[in-house]
């Protein structure tokens, strides 16, 4: 009885202390344009020692420069972001970046484009040439060991994580899912969709192979730049993005990598890198010791 009772105690007590897992990644717009932080080597250096657990790698055109700053001070790239569009050839650029990512266990992240001439919103044209394409990814990525999350993007063919979801279904490979974008997201939906949020998390989860957020505005925007409003330093903002990660990690138990969206943040950026992560590392320490 006496060994009963101290097993649940050390489980009650390994339950109060459950430690936040999830990788913690910056996007490349971090830091990127900053006039002292100006290449990859330094802009890798400064946010591995930040903290972070690693970057985005941004855009084939990217690729050499931000893989050879990663070898070079062993940190990861989190996810490469790459661009698929629709009716044009593969560039071919593309599959020998991913085969030298094997090991890595880096995300590949496309975002699908249109030419909305030929390929209407949602079309079943689209969508099979969006499948085809995303199974040449799937390919090439699982001989590398890799995951593939589509990363859907407002006024982008795949805008909305409802049709990522759907595109995922139906090309049903174990590598391949999607991305929930917080910006995005906000960018794509409106108030009532928003009240639907945490259930619509939740049928997304077993395909979710990562998550971005920032802090935003709870509100539909009426900016000419909409993501003035919906990307903002993390912490700040009426979207309760505190209350959204303990859904994630404290309810439905997601488990893959979240990363900090900074687009056109204005400021100075190391800075802004200081402060992301000093609300990252209290927003973890509230996770950890809340027993729900």
């Amino acid at each position: 009885m006496r060994n009963y009772i101290l097993l649940i105690l050390i489980c009650s007590n390994s339950l109060l202390a459950q430690k936040v897992k999830n990788e913690f990644f910056a996007l490349h717009n971090i830091i990127r344009g900053d006039s002292t932080y100006n290449t990859f080597d330094k802009q890798v250096e400064l946010v591995k020692n930040a903290g972070f657990d690693g970057i985005e790698i941004n855009q084939i055109e990217s690729f050499d420069g931000m893989k050879t700053a990663l070898d070079k001070y062993e940190f990861k790239g989190s996810y490469f972001y790459i661009k698929l569009q629709l009716g044009e050839p593969m560039d071919n650029r593309i599959e020998k970046a991913i085969n030298s990512l094997k090991g890595t266990n880096t995300i590949i992240a496309p975002y699908i484009l249109a030419d909305t001439k030929r390929f209407k919103a949602n079309s079943p044209e689209g969508d099979s040439e969006a499948i085809r394409l995303l199974q040449i990814i799937s390919v090439w990525s699982k001989k590398a060991g890799l995951q593939v999350a589509i990363y859907p993007h407002f006024s982008f063919y795949v805008e909305r994580t409802d049709h990522a979801l759907q595109l995922a279904q139906k090309i049903n490979r174990k590598n391949v899912g999607l991305s929930f974008n917080l910006c995005h997201w906000l960018a794509t939906t409106n108030l009532t969709e928003r009240t639907q949020l945490k259930s619509h998390l939740k049928e997304i989860n077993p395909y979710l192979k990562m998550m971005t957020i920032s802090g935003a505005y709870d509100i539909i925007s009426q900016k000419k730049s909409i993501f003035d409003d919906y990307i903002l330093p993390l912490g700040t903002g009426s979207f309760d993005t505190y209350d959204l990660l303990k859904y994630m990690v404290k309810t439905i138990k997601y488990k893959n990598p979240i990363g900090i969206q900074c687009y056109n943040i204005k400021g100075n950026k190391p800075q802004l890198i200081k402060n992301t992560m000093s609300v990252w590392n209290g927003y973890k320490t509230r996770l950890e010791n809340e027993n729900k």
